[in-house]
């Protein structure tokens, strides 16, 4: 055998183990992405005080009132202002004000101008 078989043929054994040292990664990866989604979870019941099952009607809620604030005529900026966040907002003719609920559907690649949308928790999680 060549010199350059041998070489070739270590080559494929070192290709074929780290093809499957990257599949027990990846599965390692998703295992450990979904104890992070957990435990966010806890935080996030922990943070309100409530258990994680109340977690989905506590959130449905919140959401149902963002979206009632929304369709009343408030701008997001507006709905900041109200909790005390202070936004860097110069739009206070109302062309930010929205009452559909397209916003839940907006991709991650907006324009900076939708920058002080208020994003839900779910957008932020999903693959």
């Amino acid at each position: 055998m060549g010199i350059y078989a041998e070489k070739r043929d270590k080559l494929v054994a070192r290709i074929e183990e780290l093809t499957k040292r990257i599949a027990t990664d990846t599965a390692k990866k998703q295992e450990l992405e979904e104890k992070l989604k957990e435990a966010n979870r806890l935080a996030m019941a922990e943070e309100r005080g409530c258990k994680p099952r109340e977690l989905d009607d506590i959130i449905n809620a919140e959401h149902s009132l963002l979206q009632k604030l929304r369709a009343s005529g408030l701008s997001d900026s507006e709905l900041l202002e109200m909790v005390g966040v202070p936004t860097n907002d110069s739009d206070k003719d109302g062309d930010s004000k929205n009452a559909d609920s397209s916003d839940c559907d907006k991709s991650d690649s907006d324009t900076a101008e939708d920058d002080d949308e208020i994003k839900f928790y779910g957008e932020a999680l999903t693959d």
